[in-house]
């Protein structure tokens, strides 16, 4: 069991700082998965979600709204906590500023009133959660040596999948449920556990790494997909991630049907209540997926990121009010999955995506099979991939780089290894090529944008 707030306040090392909760304390039974001690104002940008944050409040802002800010920074990426030593910056209590913005939030708020050593703190919790970890390791390799021994999908795995694939492929008198149509696949549903009639119902793909988006896409688009999942050396990947998945959804509290789509993707239809959150949820979800990953990565909790191989990336819809827009909200949830996948070093920043975190490359992802894109990029940069082709050089590339490093001639020289004359010399030759320049904005947005659409339509 995953060692909580509530259990880390009362380890001997933690109970000598006298800690006291002024905040939050309908929360303490929130799971604790790392202690950092941080002294920054924008600590939030560090922090994953699920960590005590452990500070003497001597880098915290002086005015209520500084320390507003510093709150929600904590509570949107999900921490289990903020406890703050006195002494150093407050000396008889925490700021009346700091306390209304963590009961507004719902952050946990905890005075350490004594003095006390934060490594003693971190050694003594990282060890419970190692211990921990050890033996839910245990648990999830005996699972997975079943999962890989079997190769066998549970049944109530494939009547979630047969359900799914009913309703993206869309159970109309013609479909798979006869006349009944959404009715039949409402009540099939609520048979199974699952209401789906006045819910909020969120679509979930979760795309597995390692192989190109489009490899395992049939004809026909996702819901051709949705069969059992194909032979070959994802598909135990994905039915695990697919268990992951159902079992995140029943230790959260809600209802849906979770099923492998296809050999890289595993999917789920959240259904919430009218109007409620979605966030906590999914990151739930995300957290679940992303402590199965490192388990079989057989990397530590909190090791840095760039330790850690890609994992199953998160794509989520926006709401849908009605079986109707369902097969629209895993199309969604697929393409912002699918795109996420493509740029792993990114997609570890988020524990899941939706389409507005993509932004600009969502929007040309999207738009990738157009004509009037392509034929855009074509005029933007055909001069230049023409001359590249015929003299051996790579000016598209040290173009890519100069707009990467936000037009910073120095900054793009220095990521591209080259001395700042040559590389000067290289945006000069392009500047003749695409008779443009480099020096407005407005060429330069064009180009950017060509080239994250020549990008895309790979």
């Amino acid at each position: 069991m995953p060692l909580t707030l509530r259990e880390v306040l009362d380890l001997d090392v933690v109970r000598r700082g006298s800690p006291h909760v002024v905040a939050g304390a309908a929360r303490l039974d929130v799971p604790v998965r790392w202690v950092h001690a941080i002294e920054l104002t924008d600590a939030g940008r560090l922090l994953r979600g699920g960590e005590l944050v452990l500070s003497t409040g001597i880098a915290l802002p002086d005015s209520p709204a500084g320390l507003a800010a510093y709150i929600a920074s904590l509570a949107d990426v999900g921490v289990a906590g903020l406890a703050v030593e006195l002494g150093r910056r407050y000396a008889g209590a925490l700021p009346e500023a700091l306390v209304a913005a963590a009961r507004r939030r719902t952050v946990p708020l905890v005075e350490l009133r004594r003095e006390v050593a934060f490594i003693e703190i971190t050694e003594a919790v990282h060890a419970r959660i190692i211990d921990e970890l050890l033996l839910s390791r245990a648990a999830a390799t005996l699972a997975l040596g079943r999962v890989l021994t079997s190769r066998a999908e549970s049944l109530e795995r494939q009547a979630h999948r047969t359900l799914i694939s009913a309703l993206v492929e869309g159970a109309g008198p013609a479909g798979p449920f006869g006349g009944g149509g959404e009715g039949a696949a409402a009540a099939r549903a609520r048979a199974m556990g699952v209401e789906l009639t006045g819910r909020d119902l969120i679509a979930v793909v979760v795309r597995l790494p390692d192989q190109e988006p489009d490899a395992a896409d049939p004809p026909g688009g996702l819901g051709a997909g949705l069969g059992a999942p194909g032979a070959g050396g994802g598909q135990s990947d994905v039915l695990g991630v697919a268990d992951v998945l159902a079992g995140a959804c029943r230790a959260a509290g809600v209802p849906a049907l979770v099923g492998a789509l296809d050999h890289v993707r595993a999917g789920a239809l959240l259904s919430l209540p009218p109007g409620a959150g979605d966030e906590k949820p999914l990151r739930a979800l995300a957290r679940r997926l992303a402590s199965w990953h490192s388990a079989r990565a057989g990397t530590p909790a909190g090791a840095a990121l760039s330790a850690v191989p890609p994992g199953p990336v998160i794509g989520a819809s926006g709401r849908s009010g009605s079986l109707r827009e369902v097969a629209e909200a895993f199309r969604e949830a697929r393409e912002v999955a699918d795109l996420a996948a493509r740029y792993p070093a990114k997609a570890a920043a988020r524990p899941f995506y939706r389409l507005p975190d993509l932004r600009l490359r969502g929007l040309l992802h999207l738009l990738r099979d157009d004509a009037r894109l392509r034929a855009f990029a074509e005029r933007e940069l055909g001069p230049l991939l023409s001359y590249d082709a015929e003299h051996g050089t790579h000016l598209a590339d040290d173009l890519a780089a100069f707009l990467d490093s936000g037009g910073n001639k120095a900054l793009a020289a220095a990521r591209a290894h080259l001395a700042r004359p040559t590389f000067y010399q290289r945006l000069a030759l392009i500047e003749r090529v695409l008779s443009v320049s480099l020096a407005d904005p407005e060429s330069r947005a064009s180009l950017h944008v060509a080239l994250l659409a020549r990008q895309e339509s790979r």
